[in-house]
C-alpha cells in the first residue's frame, strides 16, 4: 500500500490504477478447495484491464461482466442473477 501512495504521489501511477478489495474471509485448511470441488465457488482468471476498469464505465456490477466474459453457464448464471435485480 506504501509503495502504491508513494508512486501516485511521485508521478508513476495514476490514482486509477488501483482498486483495492476491502475484507476477506478465513479458511480452514482444505475447507476452501472443498468448496471448489462442490461447485461452491468457481476460480476465474480475469484480465488486469477488466477487473480495473473504473466502476462508473461498467453498464453492470464487475462480476456480471466476468462471468459473461467467462460464457456457457456462467454467462446464464450471470443473466438469471440480473433479473432479480431491481438497482441495474
Amino acid at each position: 500500500l506504501e509503495a502504491a501512495i508513494d508512486g501516485v504521489l511521485s508521478g508513476k501511477y495514476k490514482p486509477l490504477d488501483f482498486r483495492f478489495f476491502v475484507g476477506h474471509t478465513r479458511y480452514a485448511k482444505g475447507q476452501l478447495e472443498d468448496a471448489v470441488t462442490k461447485g461452491k465457488y468457481q476460480p476465474i482468471a480475469c484480465s488486469r484491464p477488466l477487473v480495473l476498469k473504473q466502476c462508473i464505465q461498467l453498464p453492470k456490477p464487475l462480476w456480471h461482466e466476468v462471468l459473461e466474459f467467462c460464457g456457457g453457464e456462467l454467462k446464464e448464471i450471470s443473466k438469471l442473477e440480473l433479473t432479480k435485480r431491481e438497482d441495474l
